[in-house]
């Protein structure tokens, strides 16, 4: 694998087991747009979605030197975040719809070769977000309610491209680390056609 992609709910460990394969197998972590880039509000959303295109060059080029770089978040997150959270006042959907189809067609993005979908209760995740004080995370309990339809959107994946998205229990961090970077994905697939599927999915 080039390029990897860790996702979950908050608190979940993303960012530990991204450092854990860094340190472990010499990965690249890329960071999520707001810890990257300062935070944009809802009238900076177009600002924001370019800034993931960016978080894609830099995977990409760690790919291109022969690296495995770990996006530590969704370079597609606005697709299904502004359809769970549609009545936030969000970027319209349609509108991140058109941006990725274009940015897709220009190359300007690809989906990962492989997700990696952490979970684990409800309960270890208050526990960790309570022991964790170098983050605020002041949407915790905001996006408690985006975990069952994140599961759902990614599993959609599966029925296309079968493996290309793994739901793993965040235990043990170097268990973990060991077992992605160990796992299988899918061979190369047709984008516009995973693009077209998610669409259809969060439309139903």
């Amino acid at each position: 694998m080039s390029i990897i992609c860790l996702e979950g709910a908050s608190s979940v460990g993303k960012t530990t087991i991204s450092k854990a394969l860094e340190r472990m197998y010499g990965c690249k972590r890329i960071s999520e747009v707001n810890e990257l880039f300062q935070r944009y509000s809802n009238k900076d959303s177009e600002r924001y979605l370019e800034k993931q295109l960016e978080r894609w060059a830099m995977a990409k080029q760690i790919s291109a030197a022969g690296g495995i770089a770990v996006l530590d978040g969704d370079p597609f997150q606005p697709l299904w975040y502004n359809w769970i959270f549609s009545d936030l006042g969000f970027q319209d959907i349609n509108s991140v719809i058109d941006f990725y189809a274009i940015a897709l067609k220009d190359q300007k993005i690809k989906f990962p070769d492989k997700y990696f979908i952490l979970t684990i209760a409800e309960n270890e995740l208050r526990n960790r977000k309570n022991k964790d004080t170098s983050r605020s995370r002041s949407n915790f309990e905001l996006h408690l309610k985006l975990i069952r339809p994140q599961l759902a959107y990614f599993a959609s994946m599966n029925e296309i491209y079968d493996g290309i998205a793994e739901v793993m229990i965040a235990n043990d961090p170097i268990q973990l680390a060991n077992s992605i970077y160990s796992s299988k994905y899918p061979s190369d697939y047709d984008q516009l056609q995973l693009l077209k599927k998610q669409v259809d999915f969060i439309n139903t």
